[in-house]
C-alpha cells in the first residue's frame, strides 16, 4: 500500500485525474480530498471527474463519490486500494509541469442560465455533466440515473430534471422511439415556449391516432411548462417576442406558466382546423392545464396556486369556446361535448341548455346584452382568445347563447339544412329582417326538396317556431318574458307561420296546414292564410314545366286550390287562379313555341304583358286550329278572369306597362277579349283560304239582331275598332292560290254576293263614320264586278239561247248532225241553261217585287247608323254641295221603303219597282256623290246633267 503523504499536491491531482481516466476508481475522491484539501478541492475534483470520466460510465460507478465530496463523508479504509506506482517515478517538477498543461472543464455548463445565480456546487456539476453525456453519447436514460439521487436536494434541479429531462426521454424513448433523429438536451433547452409547443404538440400529427394529442399534452407539454418560469426559458421567450409580434395588451399581464399555456390554447385552436376529431378528443378527455404528467418528482404542494389554476382553466375553457366558433370542420356533436365538457370544468352546468334529442326544445333564457354588444371582428381568429370576448370567456351568458345556437344548428341539420356555427352566429347577432327572411326560406326550400316520408311536421313546425325566440311551446303559448333570443329573432311569428304553411303546402300535406291554419287558435287571420296559398299555387305554377293540371307542379297547384277554394268561396283571388289554371290547362293541349324556340311554359302567361297574344301564336303555329274557336273563346275568357285585361288593338307600344291605360270593367274586358279571339280566328281561316268558315263566323256569332234604326245598339258603350275590321277584311278576302279548277260564273257571283253582304255588315257594325269611305268604296268595287259578272251570265244565257232556237228551226240536223258526245254535252249544258234560266227568273221576280240587290239596302241601312251616331263628325251636306239632297234623308227613305215592303209587296206595277230602285240608285250614284259619293267614283247629278 502506498503512502499518501509523501505525494505532492501536483501528484495527487495527476493521481485523481489517472483514477478518473480508468474509469472505476473514483472511489478514492473522498480520501484524497480530506489528505489534500487545499490541493483537490471539491470543486477540483467534481471538475476533474467531469473533464476525464468517461460519460459511458455508469452513474451508479460515482455518484456515491460525488454525494460524498459534497456532503464531506469518506472511508479512510479505502486509500489502501490507491495504486500510486505510476507516479512514483516522477518528480516533482514534471508533475508541476503536467499539471499547468491540464485544462479542466468549468463546473458550470457555458449558457446555462439555470446555475448562473446558483452557488450550488452539485447542480452546477449535474447540469453539466448532463450536457456531456447527452452530446458524447446521447445515453439519456444515464442523466436520469446520474440526477435521481440529488433532484430532490435543490429546486434548481427538480425543476430541470422534469421540464428538460422528462420530456426528452418520453419523446425519444417512450412515445415515439421510431424517430430516424432524437432530440437533445441542447436543442430542447434553445427552444422557447411557442415552438416547443408546437413541435411537441405536431408530434401527434405523425400517427392517426386521437389519444396522441392528449399524451403529449399531459407528458410533454405539462412537465415542459413546469419549467416555464426557469431564467433561461424566461430569456429565450422575450428574445422570441421582440423578434415577432408585440404582445397584446390582454397577454402583457401574463407571465411564465401563463404565457406557456397561451402559446398551447393557440395551438389547438389552429389545429382544430385541420384536425378537429383530435382536439375534440382532447377537450372532452384532458382537464386542461392541471391534468399534467410530472412522472412523480413534483408534490402536490409544488404545483400551481389555486389563482392560477382558476386563470388557466378559463382560458383553457375559452379556447374550448373559441375552438366551436372556429373550425367549420368540428363536426356538430363534438362541439356538443365540448361545450359540455367546459361547462362541468368552470361549474357553469346550470348555464347549458343541451337536451339529449329535438324532441324536447327548451326555453334558452339568459341576459342577451352583453351577447349583443359583440362585433363581427370578435369572430375573427386572433381575437376569439381575448379575454375581453363575450363570445368566448366562459360566463353564464356565453354557455347559454351557445347552447341555444348549437341546438339550434342541430335542428338545422335535422332539417337538411346543415350551417357552420361562426356563419350561424353572424346571422343572429348582425343580419337584418330581410336576411333572417331569406335564410328561413333557404330552410324551408331544402327542408321540401329533402322531404321524408314519416316526417312528423307537426314536430317540424314547432322546431321553426323555436328557432324565432328559443322559446318551449309551453313559453310561447302563456306570452312569458323570459329573455330569450332566437336565431330568427327579427322576423314577425307570423311571417315565419306563413312560410311554413307554404313547406306544408309543397309538401302536399294540405289536411294539416287546413287543421293548424284554418282553426280558431290559428296564428294568422283569413287573410294571411289565403295570401300564403295563393303565394304557395304560384310558387307550383311558374316552376311547372307543363300546363297540363294533372301533370308536375301544376297538379300542385291545381291540388292546393282544390283544398282551400272550399273554405274560401267567395275570394277573388281563388276564382282569378282557377280561371288562370283552367286557361293554362286548355292552352297545353296545342303546340305552342315562344320566340328563339322557347316552348310555352305555364310562367310564360304570368310574365307575358299581353297574354292574349298567345292565342294568336297558337292559331299561327297548330293548323285548323281556329276550328276549336269556342275553346279558344273559353281560353280568352279566363285569361281575362284571371286578372290579364286585353291590350288595346291598336296598342303596339312594347313598353305600354309603363303607361297608364284606361281601365276595363270585366264585362268589357270579356267582350273585347271575345272580339279580339274572333278576329284573330276569322283572320287565320282567312290566311288557310278557308272563307266558308270565316263568312259562318260572321254571320252565326257577329251578326246583330234585326231591329228598327232607333233601338239597335251595341251591347257595350265600349268603342269596338275590332269586328268591323275583321268583318271587313273578310268581305275584301281574295283566295291567296289559284285552284285546280277554275270556278264557274256562279261560284264567283256567289262568293262576291257573300262578300258583298259582308261589307255590308262591317258598315253595320263600325262604331264610328271614319271607316265609311273606305268600306263604301270596297262595296262599290264589289258591285262593278258583280255587275260585270252578271252581265257576262247574262250574255251566256242570250247565247244558249239562241243556239236553242238555231237548233228548233233546223230539224234537218238533228238526225245525224251530231255526234254521241255532242248529244250529251248539249244535253248537260241544257239543264244548266235552264237552272240559269230559273235562277235568272227568280231574280227579276225579287226585282219585280220591289226588291233591290243583295247588300244594297243594308250598305245604305249601315251608313245611316253609323251617321247617326256622328252627325258632327261626318256632314253629309254643306257650303260645297248646297244643291244636293241629304244623304242621310235619302237613306232614310230607303230604309223606310225596306221596312214597309212588306206592305207594299201586293204592288207588282212596274212604276211601283222602279221607284224603289230608283231610290236606291240615286243614294248610291247620286245622294252619296254629293257627300261621300266621290268615295264611289259618281258623278254628281248636276254634273252628269250637264
Amino acid at each position: 500500500m502506498a503512502d499518501l503523504t509523501r505525494l505532492s499536491g501536483a501528484h495527487a491531482i495527476l493521481l485523481a485525474i489517472q483514477l478518473c481516466a480508468k474509469g472505476n476508481n473514483t472511489s478514492s475522491f473522498p480520501q484524497l480530498h480530506a489528505q489534500f484539501t487545499s490541493t483537490l478541492t471539491t470543486e477540483r475534483l467534481l471538475r476533474i471527474i467531469l473533464t476525464f470520466l468517461p460519460e459511458s460510465t455508469e452513474p451508479g460507478v460515482y455518484v456515491s463519490t460525488v454525494q460524498a465530496l459534497v456532503d464531506g463523508s469518506g472511508s479512510s479504509s479505502e486509500i489502501r486500494d490507491v495504486d500510486i506506482s505510476p507516479l512514483k517515478d516522477l518528480s516533482e517538477a514534471a508533475a508541476r509541469k503536467r499539471v499547468r498543461k491540464i485544462r479542466l472543464l468549468p463546473l458550470r455548463y457555458p449558457g446555462d442560465e439555470d446555475s448562473r445565480e446558483s452557488t450550488d456546487l452539485l447542480v452546477q456539476f449535474l447540469i453539466h455533466r448532463a450536457h456531456r453525456i447527452d452530446s458524447e453519447t446521447s445515453l439519456q436514460p444515464l442523466i436520469l440515473d446520474l440526477l435521481l439521487p440529488f433532484y430532490q436536494r435543490s429546486p434548481t434541479l427538480r425543476t430541470w430534471l422534469v421540464s428538460c429531462l422528462l420530456p426528452l426521454l418520453r419523446l425519444n424513448y417512450e412515445y415515439y422511439p421510431d424517430q430516424d433523429k432524437s432530440c437533445s438536451v441542447d436543442a430542447l433547452e434553445s427552444l422557447d415556449d411557442q415552438t416547443a409547443t408546437n413541435i411537441f404538440l405536431s408530434m401527434s400529427g405523425t400517427r392517426k391516432n386521437e389519444t396522441d394529442l392528449i399524451k403529449n399534452l399531459r407528458g410533454l407539454i405539462g412537465p415542459w411548462m413546469y419549467g416555464s418560469n426557469r431564467p433561461g426559458r424566461q430569456r429565450f421567450s422575450q428574445v422570441s417576442h421582440r423578434n415577432s409580434f408585440p404582445l397584446s395588451q390582454d397577454k402583457v399581464h401574463l407571465q411564465g406558466i401563463e404565457t406557456g399555456w397561451e402559446h398551447v390554447n393557440e395551438w389547438l385552436l389552429s389545429r382544430s382546423l385541420v384536425d378537429p376529431e383530435a382536439v375534440v378528443s382532447a377537450f372532452v378527455n384532458w382537464d386542461g392545464p392541471e391534468d399534467i404528467d410530472l412522472g412523480g418528482y413534483v408534490d402536490e404542494q409544488d404545483k400551481l396556486s389555486s389563482g392560477q389554476s382558476k386563470q388557466l382553466h378559463h382560458r383553457y375553457g375559452q379556447t374550448g369556446l373559441a375552438v366551436i366558433y372556429e373550425s367549420p370542420e368540428v363536426p356538430l356533436d363534438g362541439s356538443i361535448r365540448i361545450l359540455d365538457r367546459v361547462s362541468s370544468l368552470l361549474g357553469l352546468d346550470e348555464s347549458l341548455f343541451i337536451t339529449p334529442n329535438n324532441a324536447v326544445l327548451p326555453s334558452v333564457d339568459f341576459d342577451p346584452s352583453q351577447i349583443q354588444s359583440a362585433s363581427r371582428a370578435t369572430l375573427f381568429q386572433n381575437a376569439l382568445l381575448l379575454p375581453t370576448n363575450p363570445l368566448t370567456y366562459p360566463s353564464a351568458s356565453s354557455i347559454s347563447f351557445l347552447s341555444g345556437l348549437l341546438l339550434s344548428l342541430r335542428i338545422l341539420k335535422a332539417l337538411e339544412r346543415p350551417i357552420p356555427c361562426r356563419t350561424a352566429t353572424n346571422f343572429c347577432l348582425h343580419s337584418n329582417e330581410d336576411m333572417q327572411l331569406f335564410e328561413l326560406r333557404s330552410v324551408m326550400a331544402s327542408l321540401a326538396n329533402e322531404s321524408k316520408s314519416g316526417r312528423d311536421w307537426r314536430m317540424v313546425r314547432q322546431q321553426l317556431l323555436w328557432l324565432r325566440d328559443w322559446k318551449s311551446e309551453m313559453d310561447r303559448s302563456s306570452k312569458s318574458n323570459a329573455s330569450c333570443h332566437g336565431l330568427f329573432w327579427r322576423i314577425p311569428q307570423d311571417i315565419i307561420e306563413a312560410e311554413i304553411m307554404k313547406v306544408l303546402l309543397e309538401v302536399r300535406e294540405y289536411d294539416l296546414a287546413v287543421d293548424i291554419y284554418l282553426s280558431s287558435s290559428s296564428a294568422l287571420n283569413p287573410a294571411q292564410v289565403e295570401d300564403a296559398v295563393r303565394d304557395s299555387i304560384f310558387a307550383a305554377y311558374d316552376n311547372a314545366s307543363n300546363g297540363n293540371k294533372t301533370r308536375g307542379k301544376m297538379q300542385r297547384a291545381y291540388e292546393i286550390l282544390q283544398a282551400f277554394q272550399p273554405h274560401f268561396p267567395d275570394s277573388s283571388s281563388m276564382k282569378q287562379v282557377q280561371a288562370l289554371i283552367s286557361a293554362t290547362h286548355a292552352l297545353s293541349f296545342y303546340s305552342l313555341t315562344l320566340q328563339h324556340g322557347v316552348p310555352f311554359q305555364p310562367v310564360s302567361i304570368r310574365v307575358h304583358s299581353d297574354p292574349l297574344s298567345l292565342i294568336e301564336k297558337v292559331l299561327d303555329q297548330t293548323p285548323k286550329s281556329y276550328t276549336k274557336l269556342d275553346d279558344l273563346l273559353d281560353i280568352s275568357r279566363n285569361l281575362v278572369l284571371a286578372g290579364f285585361p286585353p291590350r288595346p288593338a291598336n296598342d303596339t307600344d312594347s313598353h305600354s306597362h309603363y303607361t297608364r291605360r284606361p281601365v276595363l270593367t270585366q264585362d268589357d274586358a270579356l267582350l273585347t277579349a271575345e272580339r279580339r279571339i274572333m278576329s284573330l280566328a276569322i283572320s287565320s281561316a282567312l290566311s288557310s283560304n278557308d272563307f266558308g268558315t270565316a263568312y259562318s263566323y260572321i254571320l252565326t256569332r257577329l251578326t246583330p239582331p234585326s231591329s228598327p234604326p232607333s233601338t239597335v245598339t251595341h251591347p257595350s258603350a265600349l268603342k269596338d275598332d275590332i269586328t268591323w275590321r275583321a268583318v271587313y277584311n273578310a268581305g275584301r278576302y281574295r283566295p291567296t292560290t289559284t285552284p285546280s279548277t277554275p270556278p264557274t260564273l256562279h261560284t264567283q257571283i256567289t262568293n262576291l254576293t257573300q262578300r258583298m253582304e259582308l261589307l255590308s255588315l262591317s258598315l253595320i257594325l263600325a262604331s264610328t263614320p271614319d271607316p265609311l269611305p273606305e268600306i263604301l268604296g270596297a262595296w262599290r268595287r264589289a258591285d262593278e264586278e258583280l255587275s260585270l259578272l252578271r252581265a257576262r251570265e247574262s250574255e251566256a244565257e242570250d247565247l244558249w239561247d239562241t243556239k236553242g232556237d238555231n237548233n228548233t228551226t233546223a230539224p234537218s240536223l238533228l238526225p245525224g248532225g251530231f255526234s254521241v258526245l255532242d248529244t250529251e254535252q248539249d244535253a248537260f249544258e241544257t239543264k244548266q241553261q235552264h237552272a240559269r234560266r230559273a235562277q235568272r227568273a227568280a231574280h227579276h221576280n225579287r226585282l219585280d217585287s220591289g226588291e233591290a240587290p243583295m247588300g244594297l239596302f243594308e250598305v245604305a241601312r249601315g251608313a245611316a247608323r253609323a251617321l247617326h251616331k256622328n252627325v258632327n263628325s261626318f256632314p253629309l251636306r254643306g257650303p260645297t254641295f248646297p244643291a244636293s239632297t241629304s244623304l242621310s234623308s235619302s237613306i232614310s227613305v230607303v230604309e223606310h221603303e225596306h221596312e214597309h215592303e212588306g206592305d207594299s209587296a201586293d204592288e207588282d206595277s212596274e212604276t211601283g219597282r222602279v221607284r224603289k230602285r230608283d231610290v236606291v240608285s240615286n243614294m248610291v250614284t247620286g245622294g252619296l256623290a254629293s257627300g261621300i259619293g266621290w268615295v264611289l267614283g259618281a258623278q254628281p247629278v248636276n254634273m252628269n246633267n250637264k
